[in-house]
């Protein structure tokens, strides 16, 4: 998945579909009365004659629109304005994915990254909308032996600012979005591998892969006798209930700044637990397997 930042108005956009928004009250964003604009109340018609009326959830398709350089606009509702916040938002860029691939465009503009969220800046906006993005396409076809043959599905994104002063904001706030969904495409891979594939061993070989590709972070393991050696010996009689050897893994961060104070986070990392699952009601006991999140 690629994504752009731009500046620039709608209108003159050469793609396969440019996305903006209408609120509740059948307000236009300002890129919607743009296009309304140049295609002579194509939009305003519409709202009129009641196709749509701008609430949450509500999406419209429009081809051909006139005065268009793009095949397609998508008209996204947005609820009330006064009520746009961070959830809605979030909402909002969801929405627009889920019904932008159902188009089959391969490419589009969004203008949603300009709504105004209360108390968000445009980096904020940016980065939500490419880590939503990211979350939205996710698919885990791992062990599936039989593939369903892929529907086109988004491939380009760009995401817009109001001017070109605010471009650079809008190309870091990308390559932070592109981080944090590397990350959270990791952590959902490593959760949906059963635990038959994703053991200990499994996790520290995966461990030590970041710490390869990024020189930022050292990775250290202890191993049954290390920890044996330290009286670890809770952590030592959980993982004696199973064939696979434990492993304790700490990855360490060294890119922040010298004079702070460092930062833990410590997780369980059970790649399968089994305490209690006899237990637990039927509907229940397949989460037990994302513990280890």
């Amino acid at each position: 998945m690629e994504f752009k930042i731009k500046s620039g108005n709608p209108e003159k956009q050469r793609t396969a579909c440019v996305i903006v928004g209408i609120t509740e009250s059948r307000r236009l964003t300002p890129e919607a009365k743009a296009i309304d604009q140049v295609s002579k109340k194509h939009l305003s018609n519409l709202i009129r004659r009641g196709d749509m009326d701008g609430k949450a959830g509500q999406s419209l398709v429009l081809y051909n629109v006139p005065g268009m350089l793009a095949d397609r606009v998508l008209l996204v509702g947005c609820g009330k304005e006064r009520d746009l916040d961070d959830n809605k938002y979030k909402k909002i860029i969801e929405n627009s994915i889920k019904q932008l691939n159902q188009t089959g465009a391969t490419e589009a503009v969004s203008y949603l990254s300009q709504l105004p969220i209360k108390g968000r800046d445009i980096h904020w906006k940016v980065r939500q909308a490419v880590e939503i993005t990211n979350g939205n396409l996710y698919q885990f076809n791992e062990f599936k032996s039989k593939k369903k043959r892929e529907k086109k599905t988004i491939r380009k994104l760009v995401l817009t600012v109001p001017s070109r002063r605010e471009l650079p904001t809008g190309d870091e706030a990308i390559k932070e979005g592109l981080g944090i969904s590397k990350g959270v495409k990791l952590t959902r891979d490593l959760s949906n591998r059963p635990g038959n594939v994703c053991t200990p061993s499994h996790l520290a070989i995966q461990a030590k892969q970041l710490a390869k590709t990024y020189k930022a972070i050292k990775v250290n393991i202890l191993e049954a006798e290390e920890m044996k050696n330290l009286g670890m010996n809770s952590l030592l009689s959980v993982s004696a209930g199973s064939a696979e050897p434990p492993k304790l893994i700490t990855l360490e961060y060294y890119n922040g700044q010298a004079d702070k104070k460092p930062i833990v986070l410590v997780g369980k990392g059970v790649t399968f637990d089994t305490g209690g699952i006899s237990i637990k009601p039927s509907p229940a006991m397949d989460e037990m397997k994302y513990d280890m999140c």
